[in-house]
């Protein structure tokens, strides 16, 4: 049984990746709210191992270095978006969650390229394959 944390983070993913696809933006104040409410539920709620949720934060904070160095090649909303994530799930369950993503999003990204659906110039939006990740990581863990 899902619990309604994963759901209101399936939820929010799930919206954002809507706002990605059409926007190719992601509001700063939307993940604001949305890494101050996975804090408090870290905090009062959940009370989760504070060493796996710090490896969640440096994983966040890894992406976000990345953003600078390739000038958002990963982008800033992205980053913070696994900031989010960390705070929420922890090391090993976001390094599962980014294991799953990368792998769709490479497979994607890489039938486009065979098929020229998609140039080496264009980018694909990430909250979509984020939101599938951890879908399929959490039905995997349902198990």
């Amino acid at each position: 049984m899902w619990k309604v944390s994963e759901l209101l983070i399936a939820a929010i993913l799930a919206s954002l990746a809507v706002v990605d696809v059409h926007y190719r933006k992601i509001p700063l104040d939307i993940l604001v709210l949305a890494m101050v409410a996975a804090l408090i539920n870290q905090i009062f709620i959940e009370k989760g191992d504070p060493l796996l949720i710090s490896g969640g934060v440096g994983v966040g904070i890894a992406f976000l270095g990345i953003s600078k160095f390739t000038r958002e090649g990963v982008g800033y909303g992205d980053s913070l978006a696994i900031l989010i994530l960390g705070i929420c799930l922890g090391l090993w369950k976001l390094l599962a969650v980014l294991t799953v993503t990368f792998l769709i999003l490479g497979i994607t990204a890489m039938g486009c390229l065979i098929w020229r659906k998609l140039s080496r110039k264009k980018t694909l939006p990430f909250y979509p394959f984020l939101m599938c990740g951890y879908i399929i990581c959490v039905c995997a863990e349902k198990l």
